[in-house]
């Protein structure tokens, strides 16, 4: 396995960076912090430009092509 680039440790870091904003809304707004919140359950806290920025750096940090799927 190869060690990541800066540039993937900086777009993994703005993800980690998303994520805990949005954790600290959906905190903040009331939620179970035995729970995780999110889109799945129907407590989503992020806008939608974060939304989208997840989808990019998602798709640039874990590409498909380059993913290894052990069974």
């Amino acid at each position: 396995m190869r060690e990541p680039t800066e540039l993937e440790k900086k777009q993994y870091q703005r993800l980690q960076e998303i994520f805990t904003v949005a954790r600290s809304r959906y905190l903040k707004a009331g939620g179970d912090p035995k729970r995780a919140g999110g889109i799945l359950n129907g407590q989503d806290c992020l806008t939608t430009e974060e939304k989208q920025e997840i989808i990019k750096l998602g798709k640039q940090v874990f590409p498909v092509g380059r993913t290894e799927i052990k069974v």
